[in-house]
């Protein structure tokens, strides 16, 4: 098989040609798709890069929004406690005052019963001393 120097001529006119159609409708479609892909992908990371730092943001917004309203809790907490154990405080007062009122009138009533009673038997006490010398004298 041997080489001609129109046939050589031929084939390299015929590569040029099938390059310069091939770059204009193959090649330059390819390289502009792979390029636009590329922009696309670098979009995308720096918009998912971009996504990620407002994320942590948030979410350090949201930790610190958070112990805040767990520390206004924990105030709420202790004030609500601090206003039961005063309110428990005054509770317990007013029943033992209550109590030691009833318990000074019981008093009262069983040392005027206890007096009316004496009073009775101090004038009885003469009718039943009589009352037993004449049972011991008969």
């Amino acid at each position: 098989m041997e080489f001609t120097l129109p046939e050589v001529a031929y084939q390299a006119l015929l590569f040029v040609v099938v390059y310069f159609i091939l770059k204009k409708t193959v090649f330059e479609r390819f390289l502009e798709n792979l390029e636009a892909r590329h922009h696309r992908t670098h979009g995308a990371l720096a918009e998912a890069e971009a996504l990620r730092t407002e994320t942590a943001r948030l979410q350090a917004d949201y930790e610190v929004q958070l112990a805040e309203m767990r520390r206004q809790a924990s105030v709420a907490r202790d004030e609500i406690r601090r206003q039961a154990e005063a309110s428990e405080r005054e509770i317990l007062e007013a029943a033992r005052a209550d109590a030691a009122k009833s318990l000074a009138e019981a008093r009262a009533e069983i040392q005027k019963q206890t007096d009316a009673a004496r009073v009775s038997l101090r004038g009885e006490i003469e009718t039943i001393s009589q009352q037993v010398l004449a049972a011991l004298m008969q």
